[in-house]
Formats: C-alpha cells, structure tokens, sequence
C-alpha cells in the first residue's frame, strides 16, 4: 500500500480500512486505461509540464504529483484560472486563499470516511475532465439520517470569519441511479453542557445534490454565518447516507474569498427566482395557457344516414402547433450531403414548424461579402418552402456600415457618401431585399438591433427621418409584416427601457410596426438569466403596445456543460422560459437560435451534442411542446364510458399525477359508479374507507345515470357541516386503471358545502353521440372507426373556443381533408 495511503487509515474515529487502487471511467471518456494525451499535450504547450509527459499514460495513484506555478499542481491552476477569467464578465471572482491543498491528491488525503464505509483510491481516465485521480466513496447501507454515513475534510490550518465567503468544488460521479449526496460547510464544537454540537449548514444554495454517471463539477457558496469559539473545528462533508450507494469524488478545493469585495450572488452556481415548482407564477402561467392555447372540442360520428354512432372510437392526434416553436438553421446544413447534414435536416424535421435563415439573408451574405453563396441560400429557402416551412426573413435594416458585428448594411466605403446618398443607398438596398424574397419569407425583421446599433441615427444628416423614410420604403415594397428585433429586454433587461421607448415612438409615430421581437440570448456571465417575475414584467410592459410579440432567437450560453448545476439550471429556465412565453396571449412563437451543438454561435445552449444525444435543455423543450403541450386523446362517443365519484371534499382535476392523486387513497372516496351506454355498468361504495368522523356525518344513496345526468341524494347528519363533490371523469377501456388514470379528463363537476338535513349533487354528462376533448391550438388528425369502417380527417383547431367537428363515416378507406376549425359547429365530410 502506497506511504500516502496509509497515513489516512491511522485515523481514530475514522471507518477506514486503507485505499485500494483502482481506475475509474467516464461516461464520455470511453474504457479505463484511454490516455491523457490531449490534457498532457495541452499543458506541456502552456509550459506547465514537461514535454515528456504529454504523452504518459493515467497518472498511478503512487505517483509523485505535478507540482506547476509554485504550489499548485495542473488543476488547480486550470480551476483557478477559470473563476477568474475575464471571460466571466459579471461572474468573475478573485483568485482566492486554497485552503486545502495544492494538489489534487493532497486535496484528497484531506477527506476521510465517517460512519462507516470504505474508500478506495481510482485513477481518473478521460480527457473530459482536468482531474486525474479520486476516490471511491462505498456507502453500505442507509440511515435514517444522512448525516450518519459521510465523507468529511477537517480544517485545521485554516481559520475564517463570521461573513466570509467561501466556495468547495467538487467533481462527483456513481454508477447508481439514485444516487444522492449534500454538500455541508459548518463547524463542530463543544456546547455549554459539554456535548458536542454542530453549527448550521452555512452552504447558501444547491447542497444537495445526484451524481449521475458522468464526472461532472458541483460548486458549494459558503457564507460563515458564525464562528462558535476558537477551538471549533470547521469542515467540509459530503453526506451520503441516504441508501447502500458508491459516490466517485475528485477536484476537491476550497477557495477562502474572506476580505475581498464579493457578493455571494457573485459565487457559482446560479439561481433565480421562481424556479422552484410550487413558486406562485405558475398556476397562472397554466391557467393562461388553458385559457389562451386549447379549446374544447367535441367529434360527433354519425352514418351515412346521417344519424349518431354510439360506440365509435375517436383518436384525436395533434400533428403541428398554431404556435410557432422555430429555429434559425444553417444555409451549409440544409444543402449538404453529408451524414451530419442529412441527421440536421431530419432533427430539425422532428423539432420545429418554423425557420428563419440564419446567416443567407444577412447583406454581407446575399452580396458576396461572406462565403455563403446565393444559390445555395436559394437551395435552402427551396427545401423550406417545399416543406411548407415558415420562413423569417432576417433582417432589413441594421444600422450599421460594415459587417463587423455579424452583419450591418455591407456598405463599403460609407465616408465617400453623403447623407443623403446614404440614406437613398440603405432604401434601395431594403426595397430590392424585401421584393428578392417576397415569395421566400412570411415576415421580416425590418429593424435589427434598433437600440445597440443606433449609428445611422446618430449620424449627422440622417437621424429619425432617415429611418422614417427607411421604414416607408419597406412597406411600400412588400406585404409582409414588418417586425422589429432586439436582445437584453426579455434575455436580461439591460435594454429593456430603450427598447420600450422605441416602440413607444414607432407606435406614437404611426410606423407599419405589425410586431415586436425579442430576440432572448441569455449568458450566463452577464446575469441575464431573470427571475421569473422580471421577465413577466418585460412582458407586461410591451404588452401595452397591443402588439404580437415574438422570441426570435431563444439560446441560453452556460459557463459549461461540466458543471452539473449550470447544466440543471439551463433546463430548468428552458422549462420556465417557454412556459411564460407560451401562457401570454399575444406571444406567437419562439425561435431558438439554433440546436446542434457542431453549428451554433454559443455551443453550450445548443439541444443537441455533436454526436446529436439530446441534452437536459433538449430534452425540456421536447417534453413540453411535444408531451405536455401536444394532443393525445381517445375514446369513444355515445355516453360514456365514464367515472362518476362521490367524494369528500374538492374535486381533483387530474387524477394519477402522483401516488397519492386518487380519491381511495386520500380516503375521500364515498361511493363510484361506472357508466357505458347512458346507464350504470359497475357500481361501489366506500364509505368505509373515510375517517370515522366523515363516515358518521354522511349517508348515500346510489348514485344514479339518467338522461345524460348523474346525481346523488345524501343525508347530513344532524350538527355537522360537510363540503361534498360529484365529478365525472372520462374512463378509457370502460373501466378504471392506475395505469391509465392519468388519461382521464374531468368532464363534469360540483361542490358545494351543506349542513343538516336531506340534499343532493347533479352533473351533466357530455352530450350523447359527442366524444368531447380539450385540444392544444394547432392541427390534428381526427380518426374515427366503427364496425370495421374508418374515416380521417385533418382539422385545423385555431382559436381557442369551444366547438364541434361532425364526422361522417364513409368507409373502410382513410381519407383526409383539412378543415379550418373556427368557432362553431364544424362538418368535416
């Protein structure tokens, strides 16, 4: 066993039974023993090593560590270097006292195992991380208290100060599924009464944590909040006794930032409000979208004799959204024959119903400045339009000369004009685009960066008149509807007041504005990402104009996608971002400025990695637009079948969320009955189920189906005072599963509160003949079969209101016709 290892296992109190030696993979890095070639390679060009090691194998556990840049070894200076890289902008930290050790394996022998366990020394073998060794944390059973099994780094060379601030890092990987860990930074002492006490942990946010299988990086922000004494012992530990669990632990460093002028919002990782699931915003947010983005929509199937079937199954199948969920998409990858080329194509297929060209329409581009060449910009508007993809046109004006913050008018030599050819130059220039791609686009971006770039209005000469007449000479041209663009309204705010004062000139000016775009890059080191109140309040505020408003480029840039917070953090504003756009009524889509990972302006906010896995934020986005947002109903028409409960108390609108989303097992359940046909099929009661005091309060009849009403009679007993409910659910395959409970919709519901004495519930069931389903904005496919016959049709569901679609069967044949559905009765014959 190596010297540095034995030391460790010498420990009192520690559970520690010496290191073994192994390896450890990563998910990304292939099988155990790949070189660090790359990693080598890299440092010894930086001069941080030799150049005989670039080409060494994984470091053994024995071997004598890099020492570099004085003390510290190869990570620790790539870590330093990155939390105080310029690079952070807004994030950047100062370099900060090292506390543990300078190297990694110093780092390690820092920590020991507590509570029992075993740990075991591994090489660390991927080029995915900076890291080349840690340890392998074995957790052999569970506790009641996590606290009971930990890995733990005592400090006791250190002292800090009550309001210091600190940062642990840590990478962290298990092979387990469920693994679970929670970083703590506070001290251990003795109290008054001579036991020994803990303080509180003083991690501010984001100490617990789940390793997944990749080695991935965790930050810790510590504020000491309190130092109890001078014998007080502080620490950093990692709790792990949640379960019999393996937890793989490397990079370990804590940076001590006691003195400098810091704000602990300045420390990774990051939040922001409203992120949590129960945070007020949301049922709003959700109440708005029932309201603005579905519609009540009843299929009634009738024969060839124009009479109703009962009995005939209904699929109602969304096929594409009224919303516009976009992406810009690249002129190269629409038009290349290459693996990669063809996999963009079809991704883009499966993901987005509409585009905007990212780089083909921008003037350096279209006239020769860029090596984008027009046949092939024409090519990709082809494929597009042949798709019946929707095309943004981007962009008309950019008030800027040259190209050289990625696009502009593309106007060379501008000092050899004068204002006034200027301003005709730039008219003519916006005429000729605008009449290029009438056919191409469906809208454009007449104002690009009205608010960063206002050099033309800043010139002498030109000026508001000049983009008056600017703006006159688009609208003269073409048709189209003309939109402005801007980031840092939505995607931050830092813009957000000149924007608004902006459109409040065009409005006040009578401009042909017909919508406001924001374009919704977020960076993380500038803290745009918002809490969620305030990007509400950037929406109100524009909603003012009564304007359609667009997300035009949607993309969130994270520090890395090695840092498992920024990771989570990503997807979880993806989550809340398109939530709050899709629940405004006046928004109309969101273009995400890209999605793969090989062709994207900011790679870490792409959907898709190189090797097109779909990442956390992809999978976000997918979950909503094509699961939570997206069609899927059946059933069958005629009355029923349906679930008609008696209950105690409130009435849930969804049944089967969770375990405990169920009337039996709240123990509200009073009585059931299951309907097929208009009439009672399977009946039963509960009552016993209740809690003593409810059970003695109330008795019932059976409830009873008649003539599309189910109702029930019930007595309360006398000095009791109940609130009681009869709702309907939908119940497919005629009788009730756990498995499908969460398919079922409320179709009918009352509650009402009595006292003493003789009452009775009634609901209305949906109409015979009619199979009724709440449907997302967009079109679907509307399948209806009985007796061996199938028709199909394809509806176009566009506002959100109730109405019927009339169905005649014709045959065995599938057909299929599109139908606008508007307000009303609907015949799809």
């Amino acid at each position: 066993m190596p010297e540095d290892d034995n030391r460790a296992g010498e420990r009192s109190g520690n559970a520690r039974n010496g290191r073994d030696e192994e390896s450890t993979p990563d998910a990304e890095g292939g099988p155990l023993g790949v070189d660090r070639r790359r990693y080598m390679q890299a440092l010894s060009a930086a001069g941080l090593v030799g150049a005989g090691a670039a080409g060494a194998a994984a470091d053994v556990p024995d071997a004598a560590p890099r020492q570099v840049e004085g003390s510290l070894d190869a990570y620790h200076q790539t870590l330093r270097a990155d939390l105080t890289s310029a690079d952070r902008q807004q994030r950047q930290l100062p370099p900060g006292a090292c506390v543990y050790a300078a190297t990694e394996r110093a780092a390690l022998d820092a920590f020991s195992v507590v509570g029992g366990g075993r740990e075991t020394r591994v090489a660390v073998d991927t080029d995915a991380v900076p890291i080349t060794v840690g340890e392998r944390v074995t957790v052999p059973e569970g506790s009641d208290d996590p606290a009971d099994h930990a890995y733990r780094g005592e400090i006791s060379d250190h002292s800090f100060g009550e309001g210091d601030l600190l940062l642990a890092v840590a990478y962290l990987r298990s092979d387990d599924d469920d693994a679970e860990v929670t970083a703590r930074f506070g001290y251990e002492y003795t109290d008054s009464s001579g036991e020994t006490a803990t303080t509180d942990n003083f991690v501010q946010r984001s100490a617990h944590v789940e390793p997944s299988e990749r080695w991935m990086r965790y930050y810790f922000p510590v504020e000491v909040e309190s130092v109890p004494d001078s014998e007080a012992v502080p620490s950093v530990e990692f709790r792990t006794g949640y379960g019999e669990q393996t937890v793989e632990f490397g990079g370990l460093a804590l940076f001590d930032y006691g003195g400098a002028d810091l704000a602990l919002d300045t420390l990774p990782p990051y939040h922001y409000e409203g992120r949590s699931l129960d945070a007020e915003w949301r049922d709003a947010a959700h109440d708005r979208i029932d309201e603005h983005r579905t519609a009540d929509v009843s299929v009634e199937v009738v024969g060839p004799d124009g009479e109703a079937v009962s009995g005939a199954s209904v699929d109602v199948e969304m096929t594409d959204h009224e919303f516009d969920f976009g992406s810009a998409v690249s002129v190269g990858q629409l038009t290349g024959d290459t693996e990669d080329d063809r996999t963009y194509r079809e991704v883009f297929a499966d993901n987005f119903n509409k585009a905007t060209v990212e780089n083909g329409l921008k003037y350096p581009a279209w006239e020769g400045v860029w090596d984008i060449s027009n046949e092939a910009t024409r090519a990709a508007l082809e494929w597009l339009n042949e798709r019946d993809y929707p095309v943004r046109g981007h962009y008309l004006l950019w008030e800027q000369s040259d190209n050289s913050v990625g696009g502009g008018m593309s106007i060379e030599n501008p000092d050899s004009y004068s204002a006034e050819e200027l301003e005709a130059l730039i008219a003519d220039k916006i005429r000729n685009h605008a009449a290029e791609f009438e056919e191409d686009v469906v809208e454009w971006d007449m104002h690009n960066h009205p608010v960063w770039q206002s050099n033309f209005r800043d010139t002498e000469g030109l000026g508001w008149p000049a983009v008056d007449n600017w703006w006159a000479a688009a609208d003269e041209t073409t048709d189209l509807p003309l939109h402005t663009n801007e980031m840092g309204a939505i995607g931050g705010q830092w813009q957000r007041s000149a924007y608004d004062d902006y459109i409040a000139h065009l409005v006040d000016n009578d401009y042909p504005i017909d919508a406001i775009g924001f374009m919704g890059h977020h960076q993380q080191q500038y803290n745009q990402i918002l809490d969620i109140e305030t990007m509400i309040e950037g929406y109100d505020t524009f909603a003012e104009y009564d304007l359609p408003m667009l997300v035009t480029e949607f993309d969130i840039q994270i520090f890395s996608r090695r840092n498992a917070q920024d990771v989570a953090v990503q997807a979880d504003y993806t989550r809340d971002f398109l939530t709050v756009a899709f629940s405004r009524p006046q928004v109309v889509g969101v273009v995400s400025w890209g999605f793969w990972e090989e062709d994207h302006w900011r790679p870490t906010g792409a959907y898709y990695d190189a090797d097109w896995s779909l990442r956390a934020n992809g999978e976000v986005y997918r979950n909503l637009v094509f699961d939570e947002w997206w069609t899927d109903a059946s059933g069958t028409t005629g009355s029923g079948p349906y679930q008609v409960d008696f209950v105690a108390g409130e009435v849930e609108e969804e049944l089967g969320e969770s375990e405990d989303d169920y009337y039996g097992r709240q123990n509200r359940l009073i009585q059931y009955a299951h309907t097929e046909g208009g009439e009672v099929a399977d009946r039963d009661t509960w009552i016993n189920s209740l809690d003593p005091e409810t059970r003695d309060a109330v008795t019932a009849s059976d409830v009873e189906v008649d003539d599309g009403t189910a109702s029930v009679s019930f007595t309360v007993a006398d000095g009791e005072e109940l609130t009681l409910s009869l709702a309907a659910y939908t119940l497919p395959g005629g009788e009730f599963s756990f498995d499908t409970a969460d398919e079922q919709e409320l179709v009918g519901s009352a509650t009402e509160t009595f006292g003493p004495g003789d009452h009775s519930l009634e609901i209305d069931l949906p109409e015979s003949g009619a199979f009724t389903t709440s449907a997302y904005l967009g079109d679907h496919e509307v399948t209806v079969s009985a007796d061996g016959e199938e028709t199909t049709r394809t509806v176009s569901v566009t506002e959100p209101t109730e109405r019927t679609i009339t169905v005649e069967l014709e045959g065995s044949e599938e057909t299929t016709e599109s139908v606008d559905a508007e307000p009303g009765a609907l015949e799809a014959e």
